[in-house]
């Protein structure tokens, strides 16, 4: 069996392109560190965008690892629509459509330019690489919301690829049984930002 953590990476700065972590983020990186320093950790895996790098070199640092893997196919949807400067959802002004979608629970209007279909299986694809290089242990595979909600949405065969929002850090564990089955194990945990963790 493996054990995918799908973890989203920290909170980035806004308004640039590529961003890497805010202040915040990196001290929450730091935080999701130290929880799974109680975890047999087999690989680190990222995405290459430098939010979700900068994330994975801070667990991989805490954890007294290196980063073990870059997978291109881990990218977020960004350059997909343009190379527009970032803008993180907490940055962005009250009348703001892409805040307005996610305040409703639109997710899927925040990109509605966005190739869905091609998306999904570019995600899908992601994980079948971290399964084909790690068929047994533990992996943290730092990625995006995006990603993760279609990578979850593909397991469970659910029609919308964008369906929640995932806190910056949170785990989402995903299983691939012996058998074969793939199974969501967990979502959008933060137990790790929401109390003292001694290493």
């Amino acid at each position: 069996m493996i054990e995918v953590l799908l973890v989203r990476h920290g909170r980035p700065v806004s308004r640039v392109h590529n961003p890497g972590l805010a202040p915040e983020g990196i001290a929450d990186a730091r935080k999701l560190a130290t929880w799974l320093r109680h975890e047999k950790i087999d690989a680190i895996v990222a995405s290459p965008l430098v939010r979700a790098r900068q994330t994975a070199e801070e667990l991989a640092a805490g954890m007294d690892r290196e980063l073990d893997l870059v997978i291109e196919d881990l990218r977020e949807w960004d350059d997909d629509i343009s190379p527009e400067d970032y803008m993180a959802v907490e940055d962005m002004a009250p009348d703001d459509a892409r805040l307005r979608a996610v305040a409703d629970g639109r997710f899927e209007d925040y990109v509605p330019a966005l190739d869905l279909p091609k998306f999904r299986a570019r995600a899908r694809s992601a994980l079948a690489q971290v399964f084909d290089r790690y068929p047994s242990g533990r992996v943290v595979v730092v990625a995006h919301g995006g990603i993760i909600n279609a990578v979850v949405a593909d397991i469970l065969e659910m029609p919308k690829t964008f369906w929640h929002n995932p806190a910056y850090t949170s785990i989402a564990r995903v299983q691939k049984l012996d058998s074969g089955v793939i199974v969501v194990d967990s979502l959008n945990d933060t137990a790790h930002l929401r109390g003292t963790v001694t290493a």
